[in-house]
């Protein structure tokens, strides 16, 4: 099932947008994707947490009963099979001017099916010629203005490769367009560190807790390309797709340990949130078209 909530209201597909808004005119918003199962937003707390304190970080008015309650009306009598939620929040209608303080922030939540088959695919890389800046705010935030994202993806289709590696400006290594990145080293988890010109995920944190307990150790820092080459796996993490074993990078073979007690770690806290294994198609669940968004 397709929904639109947009300021206030379920509404139909086409929205009155404001032609002043800024998110339209200059990206100035933020968003997030969520992964829906059983009308449960997977992590949501953890997704709206981070959307209230960018927003409050960038000046973006934010009301989170409102969001919560739009939440609510949007997934309420909804098949309880995959969906995919995503929020919009822009800083609404605004007189001219970079500095310009905006009326009322605008809000807008959709919500498409989602095919749970996209989980856990392996995924081949690139290395991207865009280089993320550790000290841009839209490298750190999950902000509208993606087109290095965008640009980054698109050199990475043209060279056959499913996404693209992005380095930072100092040459280390960073995430790629949809996910943050992982090595796996024995029992060690390493992944770039948040002054490493990356987006810290929600997966990319959920999954830190999960292997914790798992008896894995977890480092955050700074890592080279290098160590790429040396590790037993690399893997992206995703709020959509979870794990992503990566089994290229610039065509070559990359090493293929076994992450299935990460995933199996994954999906038992996504059940205990929403009481079904998300890996599961649902049994009422139609046949639908995947819906392919960026979420982290």
């Amino acid at each position: 099932m397709t929904r639109t909530w947009f300021n206030g209201a379920l509404t139909g597909g086409r929205l009155a947008l404001d032609r002043a808004d800024r998110g339209l005119l200059l990206g100035d918003g933020l968003f997030e994707t969520i992964l829906t199962v059983n009308r449960t937003p997977l992590w949501g707390n953890m997704h709206f947490a981070r959307l209230e304190s960018s927003a409050k970080e960038l000046g973006i008015g934010f009301d989170r009963n409102l969001l919560d309650d739009a939440v609510s009306e949007l997934l309420a009598d909804v098949p309880p099979g995959h969906h995919v939620l995503r929020v919009t929040l822009t800083r609404g209608r605004a007189a001219r001017g970079l500095g310009a303080n905006g009326g009322p922030p605008t809000l807008l939540l959709t919500l498409d099916p989602f095919d749970p088959g996209l989980m856990f695919r392996p995924v081949t890389l690139s290395t991207s010629s865009i280089r993320r800046n550790p000290h841009a705010v839209s490298s750190r935030l999950k902000t509208l203005s993606y087109i290095d994202n965008i640009a980054a993806a698109r050199e990475a289709a043209s060279h056959g490769s499913e996404d693209a590696l992005l380095l930072n400006t100092t040459g280390g290594l960073a995430c790629t367009t949809i996910a943050n990145l992982f090595l796996l080293k024995g029992r060690t988890l390493i992944t770039p560190a948040r002054d490493q010109g990356i987006l810290t995920g929600v997966m990319r944190q959920a999954l830190i807790h999960s292997a914790t307990h798992l008896g894995y150790a977890a480092e955050e820092r700074a890592v080279s390309p290098g160590e790429l080459r040396a590790a037993d796996a690399v893997f992206l993490t995703n709020s959509l797709r979870f794990i992503r074993p990566v089994t290229a990078l610039d065509q070559d073979p990359v090493a293929q340990a076994d992450l299935a007690p990460l995933a199996e770690a994954l999906c038992a806290a996504a059940r205990l949130q929403c009481g079904y294994d998300p890996r599961l198609i649902w049994p009422e669940a139609e046949d639908k078209p995947a819906v392919q968004e960026e979420g982290r």
